[in-house]
């Protein structure tokens, strides 16, 4: 007799992805691998928010992946989430109105932009045991601009300590330090050849803004001619570093960029307004200690 083999959900072909064992990850978090199994092959059951934050961190986690990583299993499971602005209509407003509308919007307003049932928020409210789809939270969050991952552990709480590997030794982290430094310098000079000198052949690029990938660029070839390309745009620009945190293959540096523009962009940004904003980078290192990939986030 012929075996039927079973149909993958858009979550069970992201663990098979990144080879996600759905054993291991249930010993961490404590969510049953039948429930596991159900979300990655039955299409109607959709994740609650806190068990796909628990399942899809800790999968990453064990593969080797960074907490970046969390952002493209949301894009990869969720390809058609509506791109809804909660914002949008008090663009107009002071900083200081468009602070307090933020948070002190109708409840009625958000279920009817977001698609969700009259009334299901105040469930929240009355029942302590009412869950939250991930979806839900993650379109909420999304409209509101704020950073996904960071919503997810301020709900559910930070993942207890994991098993990880260890930092590489105090040499290996001060070449990755100087390596970033020459890299801010060269940008803050646009000197792209000194930009690129500690650079793998195989670097990837990828620009992140409001938890949206906006550029992603392959190879060595391909980033000098986009940083060459950038150098126009710009009759003025400067990183400074604000912090630096190691982990075991990667650094963040969180950074203050100010810029002067040199073209009219099409975010409504024009020629001479001048540009300030905090971001972060993410340098991803080879065992070599070359940049393999670089992940700008805004």
């Amino acid at each position: 007799m012929e075996k039927i083999e079973k149909e993958i959900t858009l979550f069970g072909k992201y663990l098979k992805k990144i080879k996600a064992s759905q054993s291991k990850i249930a010993d961490v978090i404590g969510i049953k691998s039948k429930r596991i199994s159900l979300l990655s092959t039955e299409e109607t059951a959709s994740p609650y928010a806190d068990e796909f934050y628990k399942i899809i961190y800790i999968a990453n986690h064990q593969a080797g992946l960074e907490e970046e990583s969390f952002y493209e299993a949301i894009d990869e499971i969720f390809p058609n989430l509506p791109q809804i602005d909660l914002l949008a209509e008090f663009k107009d407003l002071s900083p200081e109105a468009q602070l307090f509308k933020k948070y002190t919007q109708k409840q009625g307003d958000i279920e009817e932009k977001l698609g969700i049932a009259p009334g299901k928020i105040s469930k929240y409210f009355g029942n302590k045991n009412k869950r939250a789809l991930a979806i839900e939270i993650i379109s909420f969050a999304k409209g509101m601009a704020l950073d996904i991952l960071e919503v997810f552990k301020a709900v559910y709480g930070k993942i207890g300590e994991i098993e990880c590997n260890p930092l590489p030794s105090p040499a290996v982290l001060n070449e990755r330090v100087n390596n970033i430094y020459q890299y801010i310098d060269a940008y803050n000079q646009s000197d792209v050849l000194n930009m690129i000198t500690n650079m793998a052949d195989t670097i990837v690029f990828v620009n992140i803004s409001n938890n949206q990938p906006t550029m992603q660029l392959e190879g060595i070839d391909e980033f000098k001619k986009q940083a060459t390309e950038a150098i126009s745009y710009f009759s003025h620009r400067q990183q400074t570093i604000i912090s630096m945190t190691h982990r075991p293959n990667s650094t963040e540096i969180i950074v203050d960029y100010k810029a002067i523009a040199a073209v009219d962009f099409p975010n409504e940004i024009k020629k001479g307004d001048e540009i300030k904003l905090r971001g972060k980078s993410i340098f991803k290192f080879s065992q070599e200690g070359k940049i393999i990939e670089l992940r700008d986030v805004s």
